[in-house]
C-alpha cells in the first residue's frame, strides 16, 4: 500500500526499530477476522496430547525416552519445525502426507529403531485425528469475548490456512457455528499471506479492510498478510509487554502491528 497508513496500522520506523512518529491511536473498527488454530483454538496443546498418545502406540520404547528429549520431539512435531504443513498449504503434499512426514521426523528424533521408525498410516491419520479432536478446546475467555464482539454489532469471521470444510467442522465442534464467515485455504484461490483470503473475508462481512482487525498468532501469515491487504494487523503474542490492564493491546513499532497477550484484550477496544 502507498500513502498514509490506515488507522491502527504501521507507522514509519527509523533505523534500529525506533519509531519516527508516535504510536497510532487505537483503531476504529467495524469487524474482526481471526485466525483459528493457536489463536482461538489451543491446537498446540491438543497436538501435544495426541502425539504423546500416538507415539507410544507406534513404538513401545517411547515410554523410556528421556522427558526432555520427548518434549523436544513433541514440540517439533506440533510446531512443524521442518515445514511439512507449509508444503501442504502450497499444494506439494496431501494432508495425510504432511502428517506422516512430521511423525517420521519425530520418530527419528526420538531414536526409534528402524522397524518402528516408519509411521503406521492408519495410526497417524484416522487414530491420531480421533485423539486430537477429543482435545480441541478454545483458549480461556474466547467464547465470551467473541460473543461480546458480536453483541457490539461488529462482524466476526475466521480466515485460516486449512481447507474450509475441515475448519468449519472444527469451528462448529467448538461452539462457533454462529460465525457466518469462514475463509479456508481453498476458499479464495490462495492461502494466507496472500491478500485474497483477507479481502474475501472483508467482502463477506461487508466491511472495509481499513476498518477490519485481523487477529492471529503468525507474523508471516497473519500480520504481514493482513497489512498487505490493508487490514489492521493484531498479533496474538503471549509475550507482549503489559500496559494499563494486563491484557490491553500494545503497539509494536518494530513489527508495525498491535499485540495482544490474550484475546481478552479486545475488550479494551469494544468501547470504541
Amino acid at each position: 500500500m502507498s500513502g498514509a497508513p490506515v488507522t491502527g496500522q504501521a507507522t514509519t520506523t527509523a533505523a534500529g526499530g525506533s519509531p519516527s512518529s508516535p504510536a497510532p491511536a487505537p483503531p476504529e473498527w467495524d469487524a474482526v477476522l481471526f485466525d483459528l488454530d493457536d489463536t482461538l483454538l489451543d491446537l498446540r496443546a491438543a497436538q501435544h496430547a495426541a502425539f504423546d498418545a500416538t507415539v507410544r502406540r507406534q513404538w513401545a520404547g517411547a515410554a523410556d525416552v528421556a522427558p526432555a528429549r520427548m518434549a523436544e520431539a513433541t514440540e517439533a512435531f506440533a510446531s512443524d519445525a521442518a515445514g511439512h504443513y507449509e508444503r501442504y498449504v502450497a499444494g506439494e503434499l496431501t494432508f495425510e502426507q504432511q502428517r506422516l512426514a512430521r511423525a517420521a521426523d519425530a520418530l527419528r528424533a526420538l531414536g526409534a529403531p528402524e522397524e518402528s521408525a516408519t509411521p503406521l498410516g492408519a495410526l497417524w491419520t484416522a487414530d491420531y485425528e480421533e485423539v486430537v479432536r477429543g482435545h480441541w478446546a478454545l483458549f480461556p475467555a474466547t467464547a465470551e469475548v467473541l460473543a461480546q464482539v458480536r453483541s457490539s454489532g461488529r462482524g466476526v469471521g475466521i480466515v485460516t490456512n486449512n481447507v474450509e470444510a475441515y475448519q468449519r467442522a472444527k469451528a462448529d465442534a467448538l461452539g462457533l457455528e454462529w460465525v457466518d464467515v469462514l475463509i479456508g485455504s481453498d476458499t479464495a484461490g490462495a492461502p494466507k499471506p496472500d491478500p485474497a483470503p483477507f479481502l474475501a473475508g472483508c467482502a463477506r462481512l461487508g466491511a472495509e479492510p481499513g476498518r477490519t482487525l485481523m487477529v492471529g498468532d503468525s507474523l508471516t501469515h497473519d500480520v504481514a498478510g493482513a497489512r498487505a491487504a490493508g487490514l489492521v494487523p493484531v498479533w496474538m503474542s503471549p509475550a507482549a509487554p503489559a500496559r494499563g490492564a494486563a491484557e490491553d493491546p500494545v503497539w509494536d513499532p518494530e513489527r508495525g502491528c498491535w499485540r495482544l497477550r490474550a484475546i481478552g484484550g479486545l475488550r479494551a477496544w469494544l468501547r470504541r
